[in-house]
């Protein structure tokens, strides 16, 4: 509602929850009043700008018709039960509401065109991915097709995946997408594609060439076999130590019982341990979880993650969800030796942090395109500040920023190795779309 208190939106096998924070530490349910409540099986959500009015909208994904009643058991080869996956069931439309701008939200999942297609939905980020300065939303799908829904700038939007590279990998066949993020990992400006997958499968990477068309780039930057039998949940581009390259960290935990871990007596046969890619030139990926510390050390069964520079030193911290299993913070230490930038943008009252914009960082020799990113992941949601790792550069020369309804502004008074707040009105006016 733009009065600079966040907000929580809570997905569930239910009724989905919208709390209104009211400034003084306290929470009010206002899921009733605000036209965002649901029954279904929802999963993955994000709020997002689709019609550059300056309102946050909301985009729920949703999974299965999911009940005690209707669902049917499967079981593995020595007749333990096991999860049948979404083939079993009858997936559900995933639904688009639409900020009044008075705290209450419209309903348009049938006028967008979102609800056309029903797809158990489990990950979502919204990019400009196409350059247009509209805001597409793109699905990660749970054995099927993966959508990326292209606005059309009049409240629609049409599926274009098939049609831009992104529905399936380079052999034609649908995955079990689950995880998903968005980042320019190879320096070119635009932002690729990461999804994660099923033990079978390998995570894939779909590179952007620069028109908002995808190739399926997965053996080239090396993350295919590294990736293979793990089940991969929530994964995020993040430059941990700070180096100017975004690497890679990955939550797993398998959905179907590990036979190997049964024949073990384990109580919970399903753990896995999780995965660090160190970043080579933007041009690859190195496995490098053996050395990476806590942070890939226990086997468990991960889900969420979510990232944010707890302790505000420039590094960014983990946040791991786990499954029947505890919660763990992990503090990052690994880049305080090199030089970074901290943005918070904010929108003209100068309170609400601003997202579906663009940051360029523009440096001696070298030019970041970054975004605020409160998306992608898995049922999770991030610090929304903008941290860029800066290696050895000493200083920043400019920092552009492109609005969500076209406006640019310029600031050349950034300082490095700490945060910056940027407001919108109070940067120099350059020409915009």
């Amino acid at each position: 509602d733009s009065d600079g208190w966040q907000d929580i939106y809570v997905t569930n096998w239910g009724s989905n929850q919208l709390y209104k924070n009211n400034g003084d530490g306290t929470f009010t349910d206002v899921t009733d009043t605000s036209g965002t409540d649901t029954n279904e099986l929802s999963s993955s959500a994000s709020f997002v700008d689709v019609n550059r009015d300056g309102h946050l909208d909301l985009y729920v994904c949703n999974y299965v018709v999911f009940g005690y009643d209707t669902h049917r058991q499967c079981y593995i080869d020595t007749g333990a039960a096991s999860y049948c996956g979404p083939e079993s069931e009858t997936p559900v439309p995933d639904r688009l509401f639409i900020n009044n701008g008075d705290g209450t939200f419209a309903d348009k999942s049938a006028e967008s065109q979102i609800a056309r297609i029903a797809t158990p939905s489990l990950g979502i980020v919204g990019r400009d991915f196409t350059g247009d300065g509209w805001v597409d939303l793109y699905i990660a799908n749970d054995s099927k097709g993966n959508n990326l829904w292209v606005n059309q700038q009049d409240g629609t939007f049409v599926d274009e995946a098939v049609l831009r590279g992104c529905a399936f990998n380079m052999d034609g066949n649908p995955e079990g997408s689950m995880g998903i993020d968005a980042a320019d990992i190879d320096g070119d400006g635009d932002d690729d594609l990461v999804l994660g997958h099923w033990n079978d499968e390998t995570n894939t990477l779909y590179e952007n060439d620069g028109s908002g068309n995808f190739v399926d780039s997965t053996s080239q930057f090396k993350l295919g076999v590294p990736s293979r039998g793990s089940t991969a949940f929530g994964m995020l581009w993040v430059d941990f130590d700070n180096d100017t390259l975004l690497d890679l960290y990955v939550v797993n935990g398998a959905v179907n019982i590990l036979e190997h871990l049964l024949r073990e007596n384990e109580t919970y046969p399903l753990h896995q341990r999780n995965q660090l890619f160190r970043n080579i030139d933007g041009s690859a990926f190195e496995d490098i979880s053996d050395e990476s510390g806590s942070v890939c050390k226990p086997s468990e069964v991960s889900r969420g993650l979510c990232i944010g520079d707890v302790d505000n030193d420039g590094t960014p911290d983990i946040l791991v969800a786990n499954n029947s299993g505890p919660l763990r913070l992990y503090l990052n230490r690994s880049g305080d030796d090199n030089h970074w930038l901290g943005l918070a943008l904010t929108t003209d009252n100068s309170k609400t942090i601003a997202l579906d914009c663009r940051a360029e960082i523009i440096t001696e020799g070298k030019t970041f395109w970054r975004s605020p990113r409160a998306d992608g992941s898995y049922c999770s949601s991030n610090d929304p500040r903008i941290l860029v790792g800066l290696g050895e550069i000493p200083d920043v020369q400019k920092v552009i920023v492109h609005w969500p309804d076209g406006a640019i502004e310029e600031w050349s008074e950034v300082q490095v190795d700490q945060y910056n707040e940027l407001h919108r009105g109070t940067g120099r006016e350059l020409d915009g779309a």
